[in-house]
């Protein structure tokens, strides 16, 4: 690929419902959940280099201090590498704008920026990028595809939602606050979970429908399993739920693990709140909006100079 790059999006996700149905034998859970991808993104470009490596910078293009090793990118790129022989030396560069560690997926989305460009620069198998994606982490199978998803299994099994082309697209408030975390956030979380919180997927399922029927979805379809234990589990949550309940006039949900919340609403109410919790600090807020499948996963060339 010499004299030419490629570069594609890592969007974000936002869980519009997350059900935890059980624990498995392997120690994962089951889920049941609706996701969708949305336009705050990172960008990933690969190109043919001297040498191999991972450049994760920020949008001023200054290096992150984010080991290598701890990236699921990284993983990827180690799980592929063990597979099959990849010809030739290339150079990844992630440029950050997804909060890390937010409930977001962006580490998941950055791993599967990575396999998709991949594939094409070295030519390989769909399946074979599909099972690597599968073993590097639960969230990345969601983030090759991109869209409108039901996820099932502890995240791998990969639904589309295909809704009809509706009139004008929803938007969200995202709220990402400024609080400590534990050390594993995510296990926390699932340790948290009593089985009386375990659900059946009836409500994911409920919204797949409606979303494959054309609707649009409102605060009152969105849920997370997670909200019952979250403010035991990250301080300072209960009271970023509060700003955001009372700027967007809205109870927020959690996505993910946490800790970011969002609305569904009114593009123009939301971003009087977007305005109006960015003034009060603590916390970053975002107005963000569905990010379909065919730009979630787009992949281009770009000439080099």
């Amino acid at each position: 690929m010499s004299g030419s790059a490629l570069c594609t999006l890592a969007p974000a996700k936002i869980n519009l419902t997350l059900e935890v149905l059980g624990r498995r034998e392997d120690g994962f859970h089951d889920i049941a959940s609706v996701v969708q991808t949305v336009d705050l993104t990172d960008s990933v470009e690969l190109r043919a280099a001297a040498e191999s490596l991972v450049r994760i910078v920020g949008d001023d293009g200054r290096p992150l201090p984010i080991p290598f090793g701890e990236e699921l990118v990284g993983r990827a790129w180690e799980r592929l590498r063990a597979r099959v022989d990849l010809a030739g030396e290339a150079e990844l560069i992630v440029t950050k704008r997804i909060p890390i560690a937010a409930g977001l997926g962006g580490g998941s989305s950055d791993a599967a920026a990575f396999l998709r460009l991949a594939q094409q620069h070295w030519d390989l198998a769909p399946e074979l990028v599909a099972e690597v994606a599968a073993e590097v982490g639960s969230d990345v199978p969601l983030f090759l595809q991109g869209g409108t998803l039901l996820l099932e299994g502890r995240g791998e099994r990969v639904t589309s939602i295909e809704p009809p082309v509706l009139d004008r697209a929803w938007s969200a408030l995202l709220y990402c606050p400024e609080i400590p975390l534990p050390a594993e956030k995510t296990k926390s979380m699932y340790g948290a979970l009593r089985p009386t919180h375990f659900g059946d997927g009836a409500q994911s399922e409920t919204l797949r429908a409606a979303l494959a029927a054309g609707s649009t979805p409102g605060p009152e379809d969105t849920s997370n399993v997670f909200d019952a234990v979250a403010d035991e589990v990250m301080t300072g949550l209960r009271e970023a739920r509060r700003r955001v309940a009372l700027a967007a006039g809205v109870v927020p949900t959690l996505t993910g693990a946490g800790p970011s919340l969002y609305v569904l609403g009114e593009e123009s109410l939301l971003a009087e709140a977007v305005d109006g919790l960015n003034a009060a600090g603590g916390g970053t807020a975002l107005l963000v909006r569905p990010l379909a499948a065919a730009q979630a996963a787009r992949v281009e060339r770009l000439a080099e100079g």
